[in-house]
């Protein structure tokens, strides 16, 4: 069996392993990871736009001997966007209770969708970081870091044209959810 890494075994493997762990935390969790994503992305991308603007507009960088390319600004809104996921989700003091509780095939139907959903939005942040472009850009597809992936990997060049939808899909799955099941006391 020949089996040539791709950007396309990346994007499947990516999705398999967030839907998994979806699996394992069970729903509640994965809807913390959800809230926690899009808390990280936009405090993620403040920063960064902070750290941009500081960094051009400051001599002090220069003279501590430090230059900002934007590479090393990329890399930081990566690690930044990841630690901030993981401080959020495990210790940012917030707990999600659903009181509308489809319960059964419904409630494991429901983490896999979270966990897909949630899959999408972490991939399409972690471009839009790499291409180093505003969120939901226009223009991601051609930056020159993200324009050699999409010629090479189909599903990368789904990731980038869909990019509205899966920014989005998580809060329209919080919302539908809510009017599933029934109330809980």
């Amino acid at each position: 069996m020949d089996l040539t890494l791709s950007w396309d075994l990346f994007v499947i493997v990516f999705f398999a392993v967030v839907v998994t762990y979806s699996f394992i935390i069970g729903k509640h969790e994965s809807v913390k990871i959800v809230i926690a994503s899009y808390i990280a992305i936009v405090a993620v991308q403040g920063i960064g736009n902070l750290l941009g603007r500081v960094s051009t507009n400051e001599p002090m960088f220069s003279m501590l001997g430090i230059t900002v390319d934007i590479t090393l600004l990329s890399t930081t809104k990566l690690v930044l966007f990841v630690a901030a996921i993981i401080v959020l989700a495990v210790r940012g003091s917030f707990e999600i209770e659903f009181r509308r509780d489809p319960g059964g095939i419904a409630d494991t139907i429901l983490t896999g969708i979270f966990g897909f959903a949630t899959a999408g939005l972490l991939l399409s942040t972690l471009l839009t970081y790499v291409a180093d472009v505003p969120l939901l850009s226009k223009n991601i597809a051609e930056t020159a870091t993200i324009a050699t992936i999409v010629r090479q990997s189909t599903l990368m060049a789904t990731m980038v044209t869909y990019q509205d939808l899966w920014f989005c899909s998580p809060a329209l799955l919080l919302l539908a959810s809510g009017f599933l099941g029934k109330e809980t006391s």
